[in-house]
């Protein structure tokens, strides 16, 4: 079938071949000038084809970029936004009792493994950070410096740290630890207090590691247990994100 067709294609093209010999020379230069003229016309329409693809690409291109660029400046404006909200924040942040200067850091570094609860901010000995110097966020209590380097320093968060504390409303006293996640208890709370959900916990200023009033957590659940007549359950939460911490305040404490 495929032979049959070619022979035919063939067969076609002598036979048109040769009618075009046998015209006469006027009608040869009419059918040679139309062709020419849809030949120019085509190539022309490939041309305008080639050029308006080519504009629509560009243009295509031009407004992808600028539509990267709006998104960009838009993660720049929200970033912004949110930085701006985090000092207003800091802004806001009283001095605590104690504390007679607030130095800004950084955290430049965190435990990948989150096993011994640590993080790395951008101050050290150059800026006047001492081992123990309390270190606190708008939010509350973050921890201490443990290690001390010239342009850096190590920070042992409040997981890995036993902070006496004691229940704002009531006076109430105790020690804080570690449960999970944002969740700390305070333990050795007398079953004669009264403690209740929504009561704020802060630092008593025991131990002269942390001074008195800085912000903890909040009291989120309060269990009574029957073979435990002496204590009570006191479950707090704290406001910090441990897990996003980006600045961070170590309070200067007065050696009095």
């Amino acid at each position: 079938m495929p032979i049959t067709r070619g022979i035919v294609a063939i067969g076609l093209a002598i036979v048109c071949a040769l009618s075009l010999m046998g015209l006469p020379h006027p009608q040869k230069n009419y059918l040679a000038e139309r062709c020419r003229a849809g030949l120019l016309a085509a190539s022309q329409w490939l041309f305008s084809q080639a050029i308006r693809y080519a504009k629509n690409e560009q243009k295509s291109r031009f407004l992808l970029t600028q539509n990267v660029k709006l998104a960009l400046d838009n993660m720049r404006l929200r970033e912004a936004a949110w930085e701006n909200e985090r000092l207003r924040e800091a802004l806001a942040f009283r001095r605590t009792d104690g504390a007679t200067a607030v130095i800004p850091a950084e955290v430049i570094g965190r435990d990948p493994d989150q096993i011994y609860d640590t993080i790395v901010i951008n101050a050290g000995s150059d800026r006047g950070i001492v081992k123990d110097m309390p270190v606190v966020t708008a939010e509350g209590l973050v921890g201490h410096v443990a290690m001390v380097g010239v342009s850096d320093s190590v920070v042992q968060l409040l997981m890995r740290s036993r902070v006496s504390a004691l229940v704002q409303s009531t006076r109430a006293q105790g020690i804080i630890s570690w449960v999970d996640g944002h969740r700390f208890r305070l333990r050795f709370v007398e079953a004669s207090n009264l403690v209740r959900a929504g009561d704020r916990v802060v630092s008593s200023g025991l131990g002269g590691r942390y001074p008195k009033g800085i912000p903890i957590g909040t009291v989120v659940e309060v269990n009574q247990v029957k073979r435990d007549l002496v204590f009570q359950q006191v479950f707090i939460e704290s406001s910090v994100d441990f897990p996003n911490l980006e600045e961070v305040f170590v309070l200067v404490v007065s050696a009095n």
